[in-house]
């Protein structure tokens, strides 16, 4: 039987499950737990099933998918902030990684604090 060969990764090179699994140990374990339970996998599921399109995408005219619960403004913690739907929005997966790397400070960009209006 033929074998696959080997994948040639450069020294140092992760794959994305490994740097998901390191970004994950790197979270807070307060809200680890908030975003592993079973209330919030439920709440998730119901918010995308009621907005199935990315919100930011709709914005540029494009209909995609959306994937991720974003919370428009970032909880840090706060768990009334976190479970406030008011404050939730649709995204499509590239959409809430570019806004995530541009306010949390990702790929050189300087974090941005982004406070409740009103």
């Amino acid at each position: 039987m033929p074998q696959r060969p080997p994948i040639h990764r450069p020294v140092g090179r992760r794959d994305k499950r490994e740097r998901d699994r390191d970004t994950d140990r790197k979270r807070d374990p307060a809200i680890r737990a908030l975003y592993r339970s079973a209330r919030w996998q439920q709440e998730r599921r119901l918010f995308l099933a009621r907005h199935p399109l990315c919100a930011e995408c709709q914005r540029h005219d494009r209909l995609t998918p959306a994937s991720v619960v974003d919370h428009v403004i970032p909880h840090r913690g706060d768990t009334a902030r976190f479970w406030e739907q008011d404050g939730w929005q649709p995204l499509c997966a590239s959409c809430h990684s570019r806004k995530t790397a541009a306010e949390d400070g990702g790929f050189g960009n300087r974090r941005t604090e982004r406070e409740p209006s009103g």
